[in-house]
């Protein structure tokens, strides 16, 4: 039960079983005490020996559960483990997409946004192109002229003020651009941060979770995945129950065979024990009222002394009168 306990513990605290082995004298010391106590505690009544042997099995199918079923993890290690690494790449793959779409979102609604500026910014430098080398045409170039007659002429004038106007938007405009393109930038590169900080803290997280807890239901879905295996951790458990209850069940076999006869022997030891406690109060009443009586006399004494005190006093005076 010690061993068992030391066991249980190091699996609880997910710690090596020589960091517990403070845990073995302990419980071995507590658990002889209560055995001790139980035992003891049985008369020759079969109600009480009924009361008392009801929390007992109570307290050996709780003891079973928590020695057992760290034992139990022990025994399928093995198992566990590998259970254990299929759920926790399961769950870094589904927290990694979960933080990936969370972000995902807001870095391609910012990237929208840089292209939408972008786009902007060259239509208006595409306007100015244009426009300019169209006035250039009419300027000088032959061989790209509208009107194919060379100078400065009205559709050159139009070309320039187009390419002018242009300029003008694309010089108001680009301030905006620039500025709405960096602050996207720098929100994408704090969501990466962001996202790249919480996938690690959250892988560290999942990878750290093997605590008691986690290999039990590790186990659970071992038992569910194999019956085999769940009927062995049932027997486990319910020979773990017959071991620890084989003080009480001769302490019953006795008393069933023999009737109780070290019971009754026990409580005529009692009886006279009593006896003598009877006598001894007894003895004590009987004093206590000798010496209230005695005082009670002194008392009434001299209380009389001192009556007939003050009447010869009274008697001595009256002749002088």
């Amino acid at each position: 039960s010690g061993f068992g306990m030391t066991v249980a513990a190091s699996q609880w605290w997910s710690t090596s079983i020589t960091s517990v082995l403070w845990v073995l004298p302990l419980w071995a010391v507590l658990y002889c005490l209560i055995e001790r106590l139980v035992l003891k505690s049985f008369s020759t009544s079969w109600r009480w020996n009924l009361v008392l042997t009801v929390p007992r099995l109570v307290l050996s199918l709780a003891i079973a559960l928590v020695i057992g079923l760290p034992m139990a993890q022990v025994i399928y290690s093995g198992s566990i483990n590998d259970e254990l690494s299929k759920t926790t790449t399961a769950r870094i793959h589904e927290a990694t997409n979960q933080i990936t779409r969370t972000y995902g979102g807001k870095i391609a609604a910012a990237q929208k946004e840089i292209a939408a500026a972008q786009a902007t910014e060259t239509r208006l430098q595409e306007q100015v192109t244009n426009s300019r080398f169209l006035a250039d045409c009419e300027a000088g170039l032959q061989s790209c002229s509208q009107t194919h007659k060379l100078g400065r002429g009205p559709y050159f004038r139009r070309d320039a003020r187009r390419a002018a106007a242009a300029a003008a938007e694309l010089k108001r405009a680009r301030p905006q651009i620039e500025a709405t393109i960096a602050a996207n930038r720098r929100k994408i590169e704090v969501w990466r941060a962001a996202e790249s900080s919480q996938i690690a803290n959250r892988i560290a997280t999942i990878k750290a979770d093997r605590d008691f807890l986690a290999r039990q239901a590790a186990l659970e879905r071992v038992e569910k995945a194999s019956p085999a295996v769940r009927k062995y951790v049932e027997f486990f458990l319910a020979f773990l129950i017959a071991i620890d209850l084989v003080a009480l069940m001769l302490k019953l076999t006795h008393l069933f065979s023999t009737g109780g006869a070290y019971e009754r022997s026990a409580a005529a030891l009692r009886a006279n024990d009593l006896v003598e406690v009877h006598r001894l109060q007894e003895r004590a009443n009987v004093l206590t009222r000798r010496i209230t009586l005695e005082s009670q006399a002194l008392q009434d004494a001299d209380e009389l002394r001192i009556r007939g005190e003050l009447a010869r006093g009274l008697e001595s005076d009256e002749p002088g009168l």
